[in-house]
């Protein structure tokens, strides 16, 4: 078991979110953070990572959990450190709602890989497929190695957390939001394509919309995904990962249509 690294050493290579980053992030619901940790920790982490995997793999068990894992340090030490809670309570910012801020839990974490030729990701919102009752819900995404926009950096609709519920998208025919909201990203803009260095990281809220082309490049994509949500949200069962599992559409025999048009009406 690598040793657990004390406050002090943690905030040698973790730096605090700037008042501009909190300002932007409520604005657009997104921010790049460049350095947010230094390079040699990021380096640090995708060893460690790259391990945790390989051996969770052999083992026939999710990728999920590192910082739940004293095994995996030093992740348990970064997404649990004073410096890593006041920067994510600060751009959550309940504190404006309650005078108080709230304490956040973890969420998940995991170490992503998306190998050269994978495929993009689905446009989606997140606390909309997981089923949170509240905003407050927000996932950092930090690259453990270099991560140009061909390699499927991610990409973010420009305010679209303003918009609310725009609906879940996993388990469902009907394609992605950008597929259902075709004028989405014409009416908000969307976020220019990304360069990520090691130790760079972007944070979205729960509900910005955003998703990513297909990694186009012979390199593989490796990066950080950990997420945290206030202490006073709920799930249902308790369980963040419903993944739009538990939602279906209302019938026509109990909740018939109401209808615009003429000649739908009898």
């Amino acid at each position: 078991m690598e040793k657990a690294m004390t406050e002090y050493e943690i905030e040698a290579v973790v730096r605090e979110v700037t008042d501009e980053e909190v300002a932007f992030y409520s604005e657009y619901g997104w921010v790049m953070m460049k350095q947010l940790v230094a390079p040699e920790f990021a380096t640090e982490l995708l060893h460690v990572g790259k391990e945790w995997r390989q051996r969770r793999e052999k083992e026939g068990k999710s990728f999920a959990g590192l910082a739940l894992d004293e095994t995996a340090e030093p992740f348990r030490s970064f997404m649990f450190s004073r410096r890593m809670a006041k920067n994510a309570t600060r751009l959550v910012n309940r504190k404006r709602f309650k005078g108080v801020d709230i304490p956040l839990r973890y969420r998940i974490d995991m170490v992503l890989l998306k190998l050269p030729g994978a495929a993009g990701s689905t446009y989606h919102q997140d606390a909309s497929e997981h089923g949170s009752d509240r905003v407050g819900e927000l996932q950092f995404w930090l690259a453990l190695a270099e991560v140009t926009a061909e390699m499927s950096a991610m990409r973010f609709v420009n305010r679209s957390h303003r918009e609310g519920p725009l609906g879940s998208v996993f388990n469902d025919d009907k394609g992605d939001l950008l597929e259902q909201y075709p004028m989405l990203t014409t009416e908000l803009g969307v976020s220019p394509p990304f360069h990520y260095q090691p130790g760079d990281c972007t944070v979205h809220h729960g509900y910005t919309v955003h998703g990513g082309p297909k990694n186009t490049t012979e390199k593989p994509r490796w990066s950080y995904l950990f997420s945290y949500t206030p202490d006073d949200t709920r799930y249902w069962n308790g369980n963040n990962g419903n993944w739009g599992s538990e939602r279906k559409r209302m019938g026509d025999a109990d909740n018939p249509i109401v209808s615009l048009h003429e000649t739908d009406k009898t």
